[in-house]
């Protein structure tokens, strides 16, 4: 597929949200968060909160697909991080995408008072849904994919190439022209280690590739070692970073899971 080709997959002819399933909310700081809500069975245990990663939207094709299925056993509730898609705001790389996911949160607790809600994020989604789970809770669990432990850019090479993009005026204005996504200029974060280890009593569940080109499996581990139990790692040689690790096999493994611990509680 060319550059071009895959580019308009992924961006304008991204699949879209019905209107019925789109709606706004608002983060604690006042930034406007596009959000997508996916009604699952009238038996449905739990609410997933699903979180994309950088340059990425709940319309990227592969989040939009893994939100389908995980809503033919469960509610989702799917946002697009500030500074991405429709939402409004700048992306600061961790520092307040947390705020996001609570207001996602928020919302499934609101309108779907008795049951529990787990959170689901991919690369900076995994951030966001790991401070948010530690620094502000209100989740039964989270799943953190492809996460990164600490501001790594040096890593490997594709977080080298990130980096260098992300950093450069020239990048920042390509994101926001033809990727949707809008970059601001934050310190990194770095407490990330901090925000896991206060997850407890909730769980952690760490999903990484060892071999993927952004973040060594040394992150993956070091979520997994500040965490509390319950916890558990899933390594997944092969599988790829961030999204492409959203595949049908993933989903089943995560609503079997999650569902097992939720109903037990």
């Amino acid at each position: 597929m060319s550059i071009v080709a895959d580019w308009a997959r992924k961006y304008p002819m991204a699949p879209r949200w019905g209107r019925s399933e789109l709606l706004s909310l608002r983060a604690a700081d006042g930034v406007s968060i596009s959000t997508a809500r996916l009604d699952g069975p009238a038996d449905a245990p739990v609410v997933i909160v699903l979180v994309h990663g950088f340059l990425n939207s709940s319309r990227s094709p592969v989040v939009h697909a893994f939100a389908r299925l995980l809503s033919e056993r469960v509610h989702v509730v799917a946002p697009d991080l500030r500074g991405h898609g429709r939402s409004g705001g700048w992306v600061t790389l961790g520092a307040l995408e947390p705020l996001d996911v609570d207001a996602a949160v928020q919302f499934a607790h609101r309108t779907w008072p008795a049951l529990p809600v787990v959170t689901v994020g991919t690369s900076l989604g995994g951030v966001a849904v790991l401070r948010h789970a530690g620094l502000i809770g209100g989740v039964a669990g989270t799943v953190a994919i492809s996460a990164p432990a600490w501001y790594d850019p040096d890593t490997r090479e594709g977080a080298r190439r990130l980096n260098r993009f992300v950093e450069s005026r020239s990048g920042r204005a390509v994101a926001a022209r033809l990727l949707r996504t809008r970059v601001g200029l934050m310190p990194p974060v770095e407490d990330v280690a901090t925000a896991v280890a206060a997850i407890a009593p909730a769980f952690t569940i760490v999903v990484h590739d060892p071999d993927e080109g952004y973040f060594g499996d040394e992150h993956a581990r070091a979520i997994y070692d500040a965490a509390n139990e319950p916890k558990d790692l899933w390594l997944v040689p092969g599988g790829g970073h961030g999204g492409d690790l959203l595949t049908p096999e993933l989903a089943d493994r995560v609503l079997a899971e999650v569902i097992g611990r939720v109903t037990v509680q």
